[in-house]
């Protein structure tokens, strides 16, 4: 028979241990809300009502966009998906009115439009192509579907059917005044001539000797660095080489920048492929 004081005892080992993996629970949830998982990040278009109770505009009202209640259906489904990027759920700009970026010392195969990936990436930020423009929506009776998909226009100018009636700063609807965030400076528009160049091969050692190869082989035929940064499928880089729509790290928890492979501080990142 257990003793008074041994069973007090085991009440508090049994205690503390509870305790303990209560805490190990809640740290882990933490850091996949705040750090690596794209639950309630940015890139969870089904928290963008959630994003708004914690900011000063509040949630969006009325019929402004399409709520799925799904994270990963503004971009995946498991059938009739298009090939861009594994499962894609999105409708795709057109590739033929892009403007890409060239330079004089640019020693690489020049790109005449994006492809692969980066098309994937576009159909979200070049603003020709609403958030909430999918192809295969859920079928839940629950979901609050926009009778109107609105785009953010490409020049920036406001109107009914675009995001920047109220998203830009500088010439929205109200002046400024509204609260809203600025979402201007995540649409590149088609005019790419300002981006860092993507789409393009990545330079051998005998076109540019101030290139670190990479030389981890993937299954896609590109390569890969030790730290993440990767190029795809006929050895191009594209946006996801630098970027991990996934894993947003959005309070900095693990020293990055949100949605980069790896930290930029001291410019690691461009220090990878870039010898300078």
């Amino acid at each position: 028979m257990i003793g008074f004081k041994s069973h007090r005892l085991i009440q508090k080992k049994s205690g503390l241990i509870g305790l303990c993996l209560t805490t190990v629970v809640l740290l882990f949830i933490s850091a996949s809300v705040d750090g690596g998982s794209i639950v309630r990040s940015r890139h969870d278009l089904s928290a963008l009502n959630w994003r708004g109770y914690q900011a000063e505009t509040g949630p969006m009202q009325g019929g402004t966009f399409s709520d799925y209640r799904e994270t990963c259906v503004y971009c995946h489904t498991p059938h009739n998906s298009s090939s861009y990027a594994p499962l894609w759920n999105r409708e795709l700009p057109k590739e033929r009115e892009y403007r890409m970026y060239s330079s004089p010392n640019f020693d690489s195969v020049l790109p005449k439009a994006p492809d692969g990936i980066s098309l994937a990436c576009l159909s979200c930020h070049d603003g020709s192509v609403a958030v909430d423009s999918i192809l295969k929506p859920p079928r839940f009776h629950d979901i609050s579907e926009a009778g109107v998909k609105h785009r953010m226009t490409l020049e920036g100018e406001p109107g009914s059917d675009a995001c920047s009636k109220c998203h830009n700063r500088n010439e929205g609807a109200y002046g400024g005044l509204s609260g809203a965030h600025d979402a201007t400076i995540r649409y590149f528009t088609k005019d790419l001539r300002d981006d860092h160049a993507f789409s393009m091969t990545f330079p051998t050692l005998d076109q540019d000797p101030q290139f670190n190869q990479p030389m981890i082989l993937k299954t896609d035929g590109g390569r890969m660095f030790p730290n993440g940064i990767q190029t795809f499928e006929g050895d191009k880089v594209q946006c996801a080489s630098c970027h991990d729509i996934h894993s947003p790290d959005e309070k900095n928890l693990e020293g990055r920048d949100p949605f980069l492979r790896t930290s930029n501080r001291g410019s690691a990142l461009c220090l990878t492929c870039h010898q300078k």
